[in-house]
């Protein structure tokens, strides 16, 4: 009988412009993989922009898992361990619930399956080797930021009002608008909820095309960059780029998202 094969696939936002790494290449050179054993394939489960270091935040990668366990197919089926996970202990504790459900593991480019004892051993040390990768550009990278900070070009991504053209944020009319109007319906309101409403109906959307929600808003309001500042990790200073907001306005707000907060605090502390 034909085995069922659950085929996964995964870029993270730094493999997009990998030859090779491409969710289509993947799917594509996977696919003819089960074509050319007679596999049947069960579902194409992929994660796109997502990073290998766990599980949890992998939406496609948990409704595998939860397939997995209602034994849907016979095998899973990636490009390497590393598209699979990069965390020695998310390898471990999957190969083990796998193993109990009798679902095997095949990685196309290490020529391995955890349906043998030497497969098994050879995917232990292949996951302390995915996870010391992963160690070391995390590393790398936060170096790397850490001196473009230093030198006030650090530049934070996918933010609201701004785009990052070699490392400086350049201000983006329509969505620095949307954030004008988010300080000030917020000065005016001293709501949350109503913000969203009014950014909302007036046509904005986030930067990933999303409505804006209450918690939407006061992660945009307690934003300095939109000020002028710059932070990396527990540092701030001045940045290089143009502020959308004075830092007179963003002290007005930080002023009453602190006094809402404590009110809160000292409402549920008398409950």
């Amino acid at each position: 009988m034909s085995k069922k094969v659950a085929i996964y696939i995964r870029v993270s936002s730094l493999d997009q412009a990998r030859e090779g790494y491409s969710l289509a290449a993947q799917e594509r050179t996977l696919k003819k993989y089960c074509s050319d054993k007679n596999y049947s394939v069960y579902k194409l489960y992929a994660d796109e922009g997502i990073s290998g270091k766990d599980m949890i935040h992998r939406p496609a990668i948990q409704e595998l898992i939860q397939d997995a366990e209602e034994k849907k197919f016979d095998v899973i089926l990636f490009w390497a361990l590393s598209r699979f996970t990069r965390s020695v202990s998310d390898l471990y504790q999957t190969v083990y619930k796998l193993n109990q459900l009798n679902i095997d593991l095949v990685s196309y480019t290490e020529a391995f399956d955890t349906s043998t004892p030497f497969g098994r051993a050879i995917v232990g040390i292949l996951g302390v080797f995915a996870q010391l990768e992963r160690e070391l550009t995390s590393e790398r990278v936060s170096f790397a930021l850490d001196e473009k900070f230093k030198q006030s070009k650090y530049a934070p991504a996918f933010l609201q009002g701004y785009t990052s053209k070699n490392d400086e944020l350049k201000i983006v009319e329509r969505e620095a608008d949307c954030v004008k109007l988010c300080f000030a319906t917020y000065l005016e309101t001293y709501n949350l909820s109503e913000t969203a409403r009014k950014l909302n109906s007036a046509g904005y959307r986030g930067k990933r095309g999303k409505e804006f929600s209450a918690n939407s808003v006061k992660v945009m309001l307690k934003n300095k960059t939109y000020a002028g500042y710059i932070r990396f990790k527990k540092e701030e200073k001045s940045g290089s780029h143009e502020s959308i907001i004075s830092t007179d306005t963003f002290k007005k707000v930080q002023k009453i998202l602190t006094q809402k907060h404590n009110s809160r605090k000292r409402k549920n502390f008398k409950q």
